[in-house]
C-alpha cells in the first residue's frame, strides 16, 4: 500500500508538469494555426468563405498536432536525470520512479491522442475528407468503414505515441549515464553525424539508385503496405510497435537500475 501511494505521488508530480506543458502548447497551436488565420480572414474578407477557411486551418492543425505530440512525448520520456536525482533525494526508489514514469507516459500519450483525434474529426468534416487526416489517408482504406477506421486511428496513433515516449526514456537514460562533458560531445555530434549520414545516403542513391531497394521494401512492409491490396494494413505496424514497446521497456528498466546521482560535476 505504501509503495502504491509513492507511485501515485510520483505520477502526480510528473503530470503536474507534463499536462500543464502539453496544454499550453496545444493552446498556442490552436491560436497560431486557427485563431490568427481566422482573424486575418475576418479583416481581409469578412465572413465570406469563413467556414472553408476554418476547415482548411483545422486540416493543418491535425497534421501539426501529430508532429507536436511526437516531439512532446519523446521529450517527456527523455527527461531523466533531474527527475531521478530529485526522487532519490526524496526517498523514492529507482523501481518506483520507473513504474510511475511509464504510467505517466501512458496517461499523457492518451491526452495527446485524444487531442489529435478530436482535431482529426473536425478536419474530416472538411471537403477533402480522408486526405485531410494523415492516418486515414494511409490506412483509411483497410476496413472500408468510417467507425472502424476511426477506432483503428485512435488505437494505432496511441501505440505510436507510447512507442516514441519509451524510445525517449531509453535515450534519456543513456544520456543521463554520461558525464556532463560527454553529454555536450554527444549533443554536438549527433546533429553533425545525422547531416553527414544524410549526405552519404544522398550520394549513394544518386550513384546507385537501386542499392536502397531492400531498405525501402522493408519500410513498406513495416508500414503495412500491400502491393496486392494496393493500400496499407494498420495491423502490421501496430503489432510491430507493440513488440518494440515491450523490448524497449525491458531495456529502459535495466538502464534505470544503472542510474546514479552525480556529485562534483
Amino acid at each position: 500500500v505504501m509503495r502504491m501511494n509513492k507511485v501515485a505521488s510520483v505520477i502526480k508530480y510528473d503530470l503536474s508538469y507534463f499536462v500543464r506543458l502539453i496544454l499550453i502548447v496545444y493552446l498556442w497551436l490552436i491560436g497560431l494555426l486557427v485563431g490568427i488565420p481566422v482573424l486575418l480572414h475576418l479583416v481581409a474578407s469578412g465572413t465570406e468563405g469563413m467556414v472553408i477557411a476554418i476547415l482548411n486551418d483545422l486540416s493543418l492543425l491535425t497534421t501539426a498536432a501529430l508532429f507536436v505530440n511526437v516531439a512532446l512525448l519523446f521529450y517527456f520520456g527523455f527527461l531523466t536525470y533531474e527527475r531521478f536525482s530529485f526522487l532519490i533525494q526524496n526517498g523514492i526508489s529507482r523501481r518506483t520512479g520507473w513504474y510511475a514514469k511509464v504510467i505517466s507516459i501512458l496517461i499523457v500519450a492518451l491526452i495527446g491522442n485524444i487531442y489529435s483525434f478530436i482535431t482529426g474529426l473536425f478536419a474530416l468534416n472538411g471537403g477533402s475528407g480522408y486526405k485531410s487526416v494523415p492516418y486515414l489517408e494511409l490506412y483509411g482504406h483497410f476496413f472500408k468503414s468510417l467507425p472502424l477506421d476511426l477506432v483503428s486511428m485512435f488505437i494505432v496513433n496511441y501505440i505510436m505515441l507510447v512507442m516514441l515516449a519509451v524510445f525517449g526514456i531509453i535515450a534519456g537514460a543513456v544520456f543521463a549515464l554520461l558525464t556532463r562533458k560527454n553529454q555536450k560531445i554527444v549533443a554536438i555530434s549527433i546533429p553533425i553525424l545525422g547531416i553527414l549520414l544524410l549526405a552519404i545516403l544522398e550520394r549513394i542513391v544518386i550513384r546507385q539508385s537501386h542499392i536502397l531497394d531492400p531498405l525501402v521494401a522493408f519500410l513498406k512492409f513495416a508500414m503495412g503496405y500491400s502491393k496486392t491490396l494496393g493500400y496499407f494494413n494498420p495491423i502490421i505496424p501496430a503489432t510491430g510497435m507493440v513488440i518494440l514497446i515491450v523490448l524497449s521497456l525491458i531495456i529502459s528498466r535495466w538502464l534505470n537500475t544503472l542510474l546514479r546521482t552525480k556529485r562534483g560535476e
